[in-house]
């Protein structure tokens, strides 16, 4: 009954309540490698998931890898045959249960997704309260980006304005990058049935080219 009233919440209100719970674990828990308690704002962590400001969209993230944009880590919570089988190119597989004992740095800004936002949401907050200052989560993970940005769908109709037809070329030029497609008319509804592309980033972008190893943290 119970989880059943939960599911029926709005998101935001879920998340909201995930948060609550998952600060309290933390609280309890601790950091792995420190001998104190974390301090966890739960007020904090509640207004950033009511406001969505923990989230990058996935068009802002497929502009960012093909412009070269360096400045953050991407991570994949999934598990590693699941990475190995297709992954958002640049990313790096860290399970949640090793993200606490990975070499991710409280002071780089970290974009972690999974399949939707259940994953990501929880493995943000399991950073947020080990105080990790920037931490994101994709919007809707991989959903999204296979919706989206490998097979995006543009019904223009018969007679696509102006703008229309700017998008329409804008997501099929962002699709092929990926390589994936743009899937017009009624082709959409068969593209949840594709397979994603088994591709690697492209060379022109490699995920610690221009990026300094940070100096090492201590716990």
């Amino acid at each position: 009954m119970i989880l059943k009233a939960y599911a029926e919440l709005p998101p935001r209100k879920r998340i909201g309540i995930l948060a609550i719970i998952l600060g309290v674990i933390a609280a309890i828990i601790g950091s792995p490698c420190d001998t104190t308690k974390s301090a966890v704002n739960l007020k904090e962590l509640s207004m950033f998931a009511e406001k969505d400001v923990n989230k990058v969209s996935v068009n802002d993230l497929a502009k960012w890898i093909i412009e070269g944009k360096m400045d953050y880590r991407l991570i994949d919570l999934r598990n590693e045959s699941e990475y190995n089988e297709y992954n958002i190119p640049t990313s790096e597989n860290i399970p949640v249960q090793s993200l606490l004992t990975s070499d991710l740095m409280r002071n780089e800004k970290i974009i972690l997704y999974s399949d939707d936002n259940l994953v990501a949401s929880q493995a943000w907050f399991i950073l947020k309260a080990a105080d990790y200052k920037s931490v994101y989560i994709l919007d809707n993970g991989m959903e999204a980006w296979k919706e989206n940005i490998v097979f995006p769908s543009c019904t223009c109709g018969e007679n696509p304005t102006v703008e229309q037809k700017q998008l329409h070329a804008e997501k099929a030029e962002i699709a092929k990058f990926f390589g994936g497609q743009l899937e017009t008319g009624s082709s959409g509804a068969a593209k949840v049935k594709k397979e994603l592309p088994k591709l690697k980033a492209p060379k022109k972008v490699t995920l610690k080219a221009n990026r300094k190893k940070p100096s090492r943290e201590g716990c």
